[in-house]
This record gives C-alpha cells, structure tokens and sequence, in this order.
C-alpha cells in the first residue's frame, strides 16, 4: 500500500502524542507492520554501543631478586 507524505506525517504526530500502533492503524485503514515501519523511519533506534576492545597487558619483564621499588610508605 502506498502512504501519501501527509499521512506519514499524521502517524509519527501521533506516535508523538502516545497513540498506539494498532490503533493509528485501525484508524487509518493502513496495515500495523506499516505503520510501525513509519515510526522506526522516523525514529531510529540509536546504535548499539561499541564494546571496548580486549587489550593486551604489556609485558613488563620480571625485576632481578634484590632490586626493589625505593619509595617508601610514609
């Protein structure tokens, strides 16, 4: 079914005002999958985000026995 500019804008209005899906579809005499495509068109989801990447530690080679950390604790 094709849906004219002025009824898209008809959907995502009341979209806004909190009208459900099912009901803007029974009262426009318009599919429901196509309404809520409408909405997700007009309203996108926002991207997922991205996880941070696995970081490998770096190497530190080990201190030869009797060299310490001279800072002392206070």
């Amino acid at each position: 079914m094709r849906v004219t500019e002025g009824v898209r804008r008809i959907i995502v209005e009341w979209h806004g005002k909190g009208v459900p899906p099912e009901e803007t579809a029974r009262s426009l005499r318009i599919p429901v999958d196509e309404v809520k495509a409408i909405i997700l068109q007009a309203h996108p989801a926002p991207p997922q985000p991205k996880r941070p990447e696995f970081l490998e530690p770096r190497y530190a080679p080990e201190k030869p026995a009797g060299i310490g950390d001279n800072r002392r604790e206070s």
